[in-house]
C-alpha cells in the first residue's frame, strides 16, 4: 500500500492557506494574503485555488499585469474556472483591454446562462467605453429585465443616453437610478443641467436645490441656480449665487461674463467691469467684450465703446448684428439719441465692406432721425 499521508497533509495545508488567504482578502489585508498564497504556491504550484487567490490579491492591489499571469495559469489547469474567468475580465478592464475583458465574461455567460447582472453590467460598461452604444444598451437592458431596480444599469444607461445627446431618456433613467438608491450628488446636478437645457427651468431648480441642501458650496449647483435666476431676470439673486462661487474658485469664463451682465443690469457698473475684465485680462472672450461695449455705452463712454467694438471685429469673422442692435436699443431707452447715432455711424464706417450690415444701420439711423 502506498503511503498517502504526505499528500493528505499537503492538501490540508493548502486548504488552510487558501481559507486564511481569502479571509485576509475580505478584510483587505492584501499584503498578508499574498504572502500566504505565494507560500502555498511554492509547495503546490499547480493549485488552481492558490493561483486564483494570488491573482485576486494582485488585482485588488491594482497590479493588473501580475494578476493576468496568475489568472491565465489557473485557466490552463481549469479553463472553466468561474472565479478566474471573472477576475481575468476585471484585470483586463483595469488595463483598458475592453474587448478581451468582454470575451472573458461572455465565456461565463455561456457556461452559466445570461442571468448574472454583475457580468451583464460589466459588459455593458465596456461596450460603452468602446463607443459601441447599441451593444452597450442591449446589455444594460438585459440587466434591467432581470432587475429593474439595478442602480448600476440604470445609471450606466442614463450616462449612455447623456453621451448620445438623448436628454429626455437620460433624465428618465437618472431619475430611476435616484429612486433606486443612487446617492451620487453629481447625478443631481447632471439632471438639473439636463432639465435646464430642455427649457424646464423650474424642474432644474428643484435639482439644484436638492444638491445645495447636501452641499451648500457645490459650484455646479450654484452656477445652475445663478442661471435660473438669470432666466427669471432676478439679477440680484443671480449675483449673490455666482459670487459664492468666486469665493473659492475663479469661476468659468461664461459665468464671469454672465456675472458682469447681471451687475450691469442692476446698475453696479464698477462690479460689472471687474467681472468682464477678469476674463479679458486672460485674453479675448466674445461675450465679455460684448458686455463691456454695452457697459461703456450705458456709461456714456461712447469712444471706448467704439474702440471695444473695433476689437470685436478684429476677432470675429462675422459679427453678430444683435450686439450693435442691443447697444443702440440700450441708448435709445435712455433717450441718448445722439450717442446711439454716433455709435451706429461708427459701426457703418467699420462695416463699409458689408452691404447687408450697412443697410440695417441706415435703417436704424433713419428711425433715430425720425424720433
Amino acid at each position: 500500500m502506498n503511503d498517502t499521508s504526505g499528500d493528505i497533509s499537503m492538501c490540508e495545508q493548502a486548504g488552510e492557506l487558501i481559507k486564511q488567504g481569502y479571509h485576509l482578502l475580505k478584510t483587505r489585508n492584501y499584503a498578508e494574503a499574498r504572502q500566504l498564497f505565494e507560500k502555498g504556491l511554492a509547495a503546490d504550484p499547480g493549485n488552481v485555488s492558490l493561483l486564483t487567490g494570488t491573482a485576486e490579491t494582485a488585482r485588488l492591489q491594482k497590479e493588473f499585469k501580475s494578476a493576468l499571469r496568475y489568472y491565465r495559469q489557473a485557466l490552463e489547469h481549469d479553463p472553466e474556472h468561474i472565479l478566474a474567468l471573472r477576475g481575468l475580465g476585471d484585470a483586463l478592464r483595469g488595463l483598458h483591454q475592453f474587448e478581451s475583458a468582454i470575451a472573458s465574461w461572455k465565456k461565463i455567460l455561456d457556461l452559466k446562462g445570461e442571468d448574472d447582472v454583475y457580468l451583464l453590467t460589466r459588459i455593458a460598461d465596456c461596450y460603452k467605453a468602446l463607443g459601441k452604444g447599441e451593444d452597450s444598451k442591449l446589455y444594460y437592458m438585459k440587466t434591467i429585465s432581470l432587475n429593474k431596480h439595478n442602480r448600476f444599469a440604470l445609471i450606466g444607461l442614463a450616462d449612455l443616453y447623456h453621451k448620445q445627446g438623448e436628454d429626455s431618456l437620460a433624465i428618465e433613467y437618472y431619475e430611476k437610478g435616484l429612486a433606486s438608491g443612487v446617492t451620487l450628488i453629481k447625478i443631481l446636478t447632471i439632471v438639473g443641467n439636463l432639465y435646464y437645457r430642455l427649457g424646464h427651468y423650474e424642474k432644474a431648480r428643484v435639482y439644484y436645490e436638492k444638491t445645495l441642501e447636501q452641499d451648500p458650496e457645490n459650484t455646479y449647483a450654484l452656477y445652475g441656480m445663478g442661471n435660473y435666476y438669470r432666466w427669471k431676470s432676478d439679477y440680484h439673486r443671480a449675483v449673490q449665487v455666482w459670487e459664492k462661487v468666486t469665493v473659492k474658485h475663479a469661476g468659468t469664463v461664461n459665468m464671469m461674463a454672465r456675472l458682469g451682465d447681471a451687475y450691469r443690469n442692476i446698475g453696479q457698473y464698477d462690479d460689472a467691469e471687474r467681472a468682464y475684465n477678469t476674463n479679458l485680462a486672460e485674453g479675448y472672450h466674445k461675450f465679455s467684450l460684448a458686455g463691456m461695449i454695452k457697459l461703456y455705452a450705458l456709461q456714456g463712454r461712447i469712444v471706448e465703446a467704439c474702440q471695444r467694438y473695433d476689437e470685436l471685429l478684429r476677432n470675429e469673422k462675422e459679427e453678430d448684428k444683435n450686439i450693435y442692435s442691443e447697444v443702440g436699443e440700450l441708448l435709445v431707452k435712455r433717450k441718448e439719441i445722439g450717442l446711439a447715432r454716433q455709435f451706429f455711424l461708427h459701426v457703418q464706417e467699420r462695416q463699409s465692406q458689408c452691404p447687408a450690415v450697412c443697410r440695417i444701420i441706415e435703417e436704424k439711423i433713419r428711425h433715430l432721425d425720425k424720433s
